[in-house]
């Protein structure tokens, strides 16, 4: 922690965490063309079923089938289809000239040539590879979550201040898209993902006086959306270990080790 010179002996909370961000859409990608290729090597049918439930996709149904990612629990399906029938009924009675045109978001779509090559080896297994697939060697491991390549990652700083439970802000290298899915992860000794959803991403002044070795030309604000268990759980730890320890109001300092002054 810092302090503020001349000012105050209270710890400033100033620290600077780095951060990579990529979109989610990036890394489903690059987990379906990592399995691709590893059951390709193995010889062994294609298995995705461990992939969709991680991301809350139908395990019934085909990727292209899914053009959405559904990031709730499935308890909650119910909830969501009232909300898409109340959302109907209101524009049943909106003039055509005033209905709002229906928003996709582009960035939860995996693309078109990784769903196509999945879906196309998974239907063109027999049943008895589709049963065996599950029990293959490659698909025993629990699935871990897939960086995407490097071209595809951003780079970018926060600072404590500008981190809670709700939101965050941060400076990124590479621009993106408002409501975009995205993940978030902190660079620190322990480092971990958070998935967020962009609220808004700016180009700040060329001029601006940010010091930083690789300057980042764009300014993040992510708000949280916590789809995975123990994600609140892990963002909750960090913030709290961080905290600074700020002493009660009249409260005697205690002295420091070498007998200098109270200590800060």
């Amino acid at each position: 922690m810092s302090q503020i010179f001349n000012k105050s002996s209270h710890p400033v909370a100033v620290k600077r965490i780095p951060v990579r961000i990529w979109a989610l859409r990036d890394e489903i990608e690059a987990a379906i063309d990592r399995r691709i290729k590893e059951c390709e090597v193995a010889g062994t049918p294609l298995f995705l079923d461990d992939i969709k439930e991680f991301y809350g996709m139908r395990t019934d149904k085909p990727l292209a089938g899914q053009p959405q990612l559904q990031l709730v629990p499935e308890s909650t399906e119910k909830t969501s289809q009232d909300s898409v029938d109340a959302m109907m009924e209101a524009l049943a009675v909106t003039p055509p000239e005033e209905a709002p045109a229906p928003v996709v978001e582009a960035a939860a779509v995996p693309t078109e040539a990784v769903v196509e090559k999945a879906d196309e080896l998974v239907a063109s297994q027999t049943p008895a590879e589709k049963a065996e697939a599950p029990a293959a060697p490659h698909v025993q491991r629990p699935y871990t979550r897939q960086v995407p390549d490097s071209a595809k990652v951003s780079y970018g700083f926060a600072l404590l201040a500008d981190v809670n439970m709700d939101w965050m802000l941060t400076f990124s290298k590479e621009k993106f898209i408002q409501g975009q899915s995205v993940v978030v992860e902190f660079l620190i000794p322990h480092p971990f993902m958070m998935s967020a959803e962009i609220i808004m991403c700016h180009n700040y002044a060329m001029r601006s006086r940010i010091i930083s070795e690789s300057k980042p030309d764009f300014r993040l604000q992510c708000r949280f959306t916590y789809p995975l268990p123990g994600e609140r759980t892990r963002l909750r730890e960090f913030l709290t270990s961080v905290e600074p320890v700020i002493p009660k109001k009249g409260a005697v300092p205690k002295p420091s080790a070498n007998g200098t002054g109270p200590e800060v």
